[in-house]
């Protein structure tokens, strides 16, 4: 693996700072802990009279996956660290933030290994970080800057992607700077509302999918070109004027795709406080059948969420945006020192377009059911704290992916063309 010489990174990026105990959803609670093998072989070590004894009996080997960056793991006390008190980790408090596991140190950040780029980015499922990447108006661009050396010896988390590599060779790597390029692109292109682009988006996933397949990877930069050329002269216009809207359809397939998550595992209670201020929007009763909630659906869209969406869109270009540079969209990474399913599970590019398509549907649906329980105060405030605890809840779920891939089946959705009808309104 070759050192990283240059970062690529979102200007939020190096604005983050972490607010402690002021902020409303910490991270220590409703995750598991791991710790990477270097810091628990300190907190063996550790001989604080506090937190000594604490660090010892606590965290524990990693039994059934001890790679070194999750050799071990924290004994959480319900859903919350033992270490966290009054909003804050006791370990950082008391012992200093070199004492803390990679994980925690790094968290909200993203690092992925490109070649001998290290591409950063920040988790939505931190809500400092979510205020700090949706709210600016202005498109996202990215800097790039030499990395400095002296922090490569405790790099966070890593998944990486070599363009070069011989090894695999499923999709057309070497050309993955060009892809993303033209996918970023494509998220900002505003002339189309955001649903336009990511159904031109997905076409274009198809596409690379299908010469992925076939391992025509030579195709890649002609494929590129060709939908740079359709956008330009508005090819797509036509045919995404024939789509129509499918709001009980979308709305009956979205909810079972969110239910399928919060039933399965521990779920964010910001989460369910945006869920239930989605039901009781749209008036969901035991009695409710799902042609009147599609009504309902519809009405709560045209009447709240679209007016406030036609000024604030760029919230959610800005998730997309920040998804791709952060998972390595459409692509995904080769290897990971985190072993994640995921990994395995979103494997091909349409299911990793399927995935983003599926994370932003249900966000949306979700925000058009609470934009009609909030009716003219429907605002960004409600966006960050749906689109941060959403990302809690199911973008950092290892099963969720596996799951969502069944639903979509079950309704005929199983390629990227056809998950337009969760997309338009």
């Amino acid at each position: 693996m070759l050192p990283p010489a240059t970062r690529l990174q979102p200007r939020s990026y190096r604005a983050f700072r972490c607010i402690g105990a002021d902020c409303e959803d910490t991270c220590c609670i409703g995750w598991a802990v791991n710790v990477d093998r270097s810091t628990y072989e300190t907190y063996q070590r550790c001989d604080d009279p506090e937190l000594g004894n604490s660090l010892r009996q606590l965290v524990t080997i990693n039994a059934a996956n001890n790679r070194d960056d999750n050799y071990a793991r924290i004994t959480l006390s319900g859903a919350g660290c033992p270490f966290l008190c009054e909003g804050l980790c006791s370990i950082q408090k008391k012992l200093g933030e070199q004492y803390l596991s990679k994980m925690c140190a790094f968290y909200p950040r993203v690092m992925n290994l490109v070649d001998d780029v290290l591409h950063c980015s920040l988790h939505l499922s931190c809500p400092e970080a979510t205020r700090l990447v949706l709210l600016d108006p202005s498109p996202i661009e990215f800097d790039s800057e030499p990395h400095q050396q002296q922090d490569g010896s405790r790099l966070g988390n890593l998944a990486v992607l070599s363009t070069s590599s011989t090894k695999y060779t499923d999709k057309p790597y070497q050309h993955y700077r060009e892809v993303r390029s033209l996918v970023i692109s494509i998220l900002q292109t505003r002339r189309y509302a955001l649903w336009q682009r990511l159904v031109i988006l997905g076409s274009l996933c198809d596409r690379l999918n299908e010469i992925a397949g076939a391992g025509r990877h030579d195709e890649t930069p002609q494929v590129l070109e060709g939908y740079r050329d359709a956008i330009t002269r508005g090819l797509f216009d036509e045919s995404l004027g024939q789509l129509r809207a499918q709001p009980a359809a979308q709305l009956e397939t979205s909810v079972e795709l969110i239910v399928g998550r919060i039933g399965s595992d521990y779920t964010s209670p910001r989460f369910l406080e945006c869920y239930k201020e989605f039901m009781d929007g749209l008036e969901w009763t035991a009695e409710s059948t799902m042609e009147d909630l599609g009504l309902r659906y519809a009405k709560a869209y045209s009447q709240y969420y679209a007016p406030f969406m036609s000024q604030h869109e760029y919230m959610l270009e800005h998730y997309l945006v920040n998804y791709t540079h952060g998972s390595l969209f459409p692509f995904g990474p080769q290897e990971s020192t985190q072993n994640l399913g995921v990994l395995h599970i979103v494997n091909s590019v349409s299911k990793q377009y399927m995935l983003m398509a599926v994370y932003y549907a249900t966000i949306k649906t979700v925000l058009i059911g609470m934009s009609g329980f909030h009716k003219g105060e429907f605002g960004a405030a409600h966006v960050i704290k749906l689109v941060q605890s959403y990302a809690k809840t199911f973008e950092h779920s290892v099963a969720f992916p596996a799951r969502a891939f069944e639903i979509l089946s079950n309704h005929g959705l199983k390629n990227c063309v056809s998950m337009a009808m969760l997309l338009q309104n």
